[in-house]
């Protein structure tokens, strides 16, 4: 066994090589920044390009765990009407067992062992489904780096039932939900702590305690870690696959996604989902959470839309097509420095836009409707409402009610939608 230990490694590394090359091999043939950069511009809407007639399908918020409401209405429920009521056709929610993330106004009483079936027929899921959106995204947790043969097929089984289940619900409605996992690299490194910043560098300072230094290299468990990543991914593509197989025709769409979150990693040669774990299997979707891509102009995002692109291997069900959706995307107006004012946030905005509408991106997530992000972190930690100031700025909508930066000009965007802004 240690022998195949030793040939899996060496063939995990070639591979990383690969990728790297054909990275390069790419960097030479593509554009360059200054083409780049200007692409963009002009794809922007405050720049004078057009709106998508359909921007209100492409444009979403995620709604979990804000720490503020505005109704007596169960939290979940609130959430998903103050979407539909802004106008947005697309929305992304955490589909988890114990109900987390919607405290408020709620009475779950969910049984522990509830299928995620039973699940989706709860009262609050029932409501929020039968609103008028085009898609929903659902966060669904999983085994991750745990997964077993067992645990997969139990996966596989279990994401089949609630696939059929919705393809036959709604089989004459137009209507998509995109299955995927919370950002995957942060599952493959086992969580966000200073142990989950993977370096390939022995003396890069990753984090200094009580004046030590202390670094986190790429553990020597990664190859496990990869691998039990891609059985997970293809037990839950596998389910997707079964049920659409035998459902057969419904205007229903039921997708599977993969979702990634430290892609300028991947690029540097750190064993990551794109670059170890998508070459491995098929899926619909990429979904970036691409808080590592978000440069002020949007070369990062536009340049890592693209690196993703490379290493997917679409579905037959996706017809050759290399889907990459921003899954999650947000800037905290009340965090940083010059970001307190409007002009800033909304030209970085415009910017990522314009990435989108130049490469095609289906969806942009923004995260979130409301902020779940309190400024002190031990605030975090409680249910109880919190002010404005008191918030880092992850928002549509502040907890005083007014409509955030973002929010303003999505809001541009879906009232000129098919035309050029009016400014």
């Amino acid at each position: 066994m240690h022998w195949m230990k030793r040939i899996g490694t060496l063939l995990f590394c070639l591979f990383l090589g690969r990728g790297i090359c054909s990275q390069t091999k790419v960097d030479q043939h593509s554009m360059t920044d200054a083409q780049v950069l200007s692409t963009i511009a002009k794809h922007q809407p405050l720049n004078g390009a057009k709106i998508p007639t359909n921007i209100k399908h492409q444009l979403g918020a995620t709604h979990v765990a804000g720490k503020y409401f505005f109704t007596n209405e169960p939290y979940l429920i609130e959430g998903c009407k103050k979407m539909t009521a802004l106008g947005y056709g697309v929305v992304k929610l955490w589909f988890r067992k114990t109900g987390s993330g919607y405290p408020y106004n709620s009475n779950w009483n969910i049984d522990k062992d509830i299928s995620l079936v039973d699940l989706a027929k709860h009262p609050y899921w029932q409501t929020c489904f039968d609103m008028p959106f085009s898609t929903i995204a659902l966060s669904i947790e999983g085994a991750g780096i745990r997964t077993t043969d067992a645990s997969a097929k139990a996966e596989e089984d279990e994401i089949y039932a609630l696939t059929k289940y919705l393809l036959e619900k709604y089989k004459d409605r137009e209507i998509t939900f995109i299955l995927h996992n919370w950002e995957g690299d942060w599952m493959m490194r086992g969580g966000t702590g200073s142990s989950a910043r993977w370096s390939r560098k022995p003396g890069e300072l990753i984090r200094a305690v009580d004046g030590d230094r202390q670094t986190v290299l790429v553990p020597a468990d990664s190859l496990d870690r990869i691998n039990a990543m891609a059985k997970w991914f293809k037990a839950r593509q596998d389910g997707v696959n079964r049920a659409r197989a035998a459902v057969g025709r419904s205007k229903c769409k039921v997708m599977h996604a993969i979702e990634a979150n430290k892609v300028m990693d991947s690029q540097q040669g750190i064993p990551g989902i794109v670059n170890s774990v998508l070459p491995l299997v098929e899926t619909d979707m990429v979904s970036w959470s691409c808080y590592d891509g978000m440069d002020e102009k949007g070369l990062k995002l536009y340049r890592g839309i693209e690196y993703i692109k490379q290493f997917i291997r679409p579905t037959p069900y996706m017809k050759g097509q290399k889907v990459v959706f921003l899954g999650e995307i947000g800037i905290p107006e009340q965090r940083y420095e010059g970001l307190t004012e409007k002009e800033p946030v909304v030209k970085r905005w415009d910017a990522y836009i314009g990435v989108c509408q130049a490469l095609k991106v289906p969806y942009i997530i923004q995260w979130e409707l409301y902020c779940n992000e309190p400024k002190n972190e031990e605030l975090r930690k409680l249910n109880d409402v919190r002010k404005t100031d008191e918030m880092r700025g992850f928002w549509l909508i502040r907890p005083d009610g007014t409509t955030g930066f973002a929010g303003e000009y999505f809001d541009q965007l879906l009232k000129n939608a098919g035309n050029k802004i009016r400014l």
